[in-house]
């Protein structure tokens, strides 16, 4: 197996996913600023002489991460673009109004003034808080519980009937390539890449392909085997253990995560040393559970 490569499989259940995802899914406080594209900050717009910047859009983009979720990136920046211009225009229209000062204004300034206050300091004040060595051991922590699978590379061909498969089949041992018919014939997905599957492990694809793909040698062929999604030609490319992602790789996001179980603790200090009164003679004092915004 090559050194230093990872994998996924069952502390898979937690380790696959938790080496995929990136890990930026975590206090949004801790992610903003280390995700920050380091650009430069150019004027896109103005809107009676007041600027928008790619600064204002990456501000957006946070604050509408969910609802934007999937959005191809022209889309998303298109609509973002837009929707600065109407928010600088109107601001442009209630300051002229007079709003400027109105309490409701001024109670939502403040309230915004305070979270933006909060996230920046919890950021920078945890920023360092977790050190390579930390990411490391939790890092060999979580290899040292994954059991590799063998996974397999194949490549198949996909076509409506057993007599279109076994017909695929005989061209092949006429001496045509395999990737060259199933871009040819194969009405899956994969046809164009030549049929490439890429490596998988068992439980990834349908029991039948599966079970059809590991009983092959190298460079073996099937008989058709059919599925619910038609008949198949398989060939298999190559066969190997599971492989690790190296932890450089990784390294980044584990800190964010590790940086995030951080959070709470560190916000129930800085609590712990503010005086908090609730007031009024037969108030009840409300459960205090650390926030993680």
């Amino acid at each position: 197996m090559s050194a230093g490569l990872v994998l996924l499989t069952p502390v898979r259940a937690f380790f696959g996913s938790f080496v995929l995802a990136a890990f930026m899914a975590t206090v949004p406080a801790l992610a903003q600023e280390e995700a920050a594209p380091d650009v430069v900050d150019e004027v896109i717009a103005t809107v009676d002489g007041a600027e928008i910047r790619y600064s204002d859009i990456a501000l957006a983009e946070q604050d509408l991460a969910q609802q934007l979720s999937g959005v191809p990136e022209d889309v998303k920046f298109e609509y973002l673009v837009s929707l600065m211009v109407d928010r600088k225009a109107l601001a442009a229209a209630a300051r002229d109004a007079g709003l400027a000062d109105d309490p409701d204004v001024l109670r939502q300034v403040a309230f915004a003034t305070e979270k933006a206050l909060g996230d920046i300091y919890l950021t920078r004040q945890l920023q360092d808080a977790v050190s390579d060595d930390e990411a490391r051991a939790f890092y060999d922590k979580q290899v040292a519980q994954v059991e590799l699978e063998e996974e397999v590379r194949a490549r198949h061909i996909l076509v409506a009937t057993e007599e279109e498969a076994l017909a695929v089949i005989a061209r092949i041992e006429a001496g045509e390539g395999f990737a060259e018919l199933a871009a040819e014939v194969s009405t899956g997905p994969s046809g164009k890449e030549g049929g490439d599957l890429g490596y998988f492990v068992a439980d990834r694809m349908v029991p039948e392909f599966s079970k059809a793909a590991f009983a092959l040698e190298t460079g073996g062929i099937s008989a058709p085997v059919k599925s619910d999604f038609g008949w198949h030609v398989i060939k298999v490319e190559d066969k190997r253990p599971q492989q690790l992602v190296a932890f450089e790789d990784v390294k980044d996001g584990i800190k964010a995560q590790l940086r995030e179980e951080k959070a709470a603790p560190f916000i129930e200090g800085v609590r712990n040393e503010a005086e908090v009164v609730f007031p009024g003679e037969n108030a009840t004092r409300p459960q205090i559970v650390p926030s993680q915004e």
